[in-house]
């Protein structure tokens, strides 16, 4: 959790500097300097937010986190920003392809991370409870600014996934509410996502809907992720092939089982590459 948190505030006070130069390129227009102003400013207060997230988190030095950060989804949040600070340095400040930099960095899994960071360490921080509505606002802030620009609408467009014709559904069973949010966030443009807090109530939900894939932990109140397995097995006897396990600390005796029904498996922490890829890949080889 300590690395998530370190790379947020190194993002944060980044994208703080790197805005706030910018906004003095467009001093001589109003609209385009206070939009970048605010962002800036919102930059430095996420920053606070998150050294905040550290000292909490010494309160609860066993919080581990339940993702890691890879190379791809940093270099999601960082590349744009890089592109905006060489327009910045050589003077190259192309309005549209600046706001579609400041999109694809904002829009990636930036701020859903930060979000999942600041679920995890909640019940340790009483600050945090009014912070999730200002991540929000920020977001929706810089998405009303560019629809307001000449071919705003048709910009962000570019950001969002056509709607399919069919949406697949995806179901996260998974006791821990900060790795289901962020799940939900980051696989709701891969299909209909619902949840469910154990296997019982996943069981509920499975039997009475199909979802192309369906991703589990092991160990839950009520019912565990093996039984919940077995007992949708029941149903639809090729279930193991649209079931993903994830666990941070499975046993030897459940991993020999998920191997010998060939079921794919994610150890906590995993990569939010792996599991959108793992999903992604179920997905297809149901359309082929």
């Amino acid at each position: 959790m300590k690395q998530i948190i370190e790379w947020l505030i190194f993002i944060e006070d980044w994208a703080n500097q790197i805005y706030d130069d910018l906004a003095t390129r467009f001093i001589d227009d109003d609209d385009y300097f206070d939009f970048i102003n605010r962002i800036s400013y919102d930059e430095n207060l996420h920053s606070q937010f998150m050294n905040i997230a550290l000292k909490c988190l010494e309160q609860k030095p066993d919080r581990t986190a339940e993702i890691v950060l890879d190379r791809q989804t940093m270099n999601k949040v960082e590349d744009p920003l890089k592109k905006i600070e060489n327009a910045v340095r050589t003077n190259q400040l192309d309005k549209p392809q600046i706001l579609s930099l400041v999109l694809e960095s904002e829009l990636s899994e930036w701020n859903k991370i930060f979000l999942y960071v600041i679920n995890s360490l909640k019940d340790n921080c009483p600050e945090f409870k009014t912070i999730v509505p200002s991540i929000q606002n920020h977001v929706r802030n810089i998405k009303i600014f560019v629809e307001n620009m000449p071919n705003g609408s048709e910009l962000l467009y570019k950001f969002k996934e056509l709607p399919p014709v069919w949406e697949e559904r995806i179901l996260i069973v998974d006791d821990s509410e900060p790795i289901v949010d962020l799940l939900q966030s980051v696989l709701s443009g891969d299909g209909v996502v619902d949840v469910a807090k154990n296997g019982a109530n996943g069981y509920e939900k499975a039997s009475q809907n199909y979802y192309a894939a369906i991703i589990s932990d092991l160990d839950m109140p009520v019912m565990g992720g093996i039984e919940f397995y077995k007992k949708l097995k029941q149903q639809y006897p090729d279930v193991g092939s649209r079931f993903i396990f994830i666990s941070g600390a499975a046993t030897q005796s459940a991993i020999d089982f998920i191997n010998s029904e060939k079921i794919q498996f994610l150890s906590k922490p995993f990569k939010l590459h792996d599991i959108r890829k793992a999903v992604v890949g179920i997905i297809d080889k149901i359309s082929m």
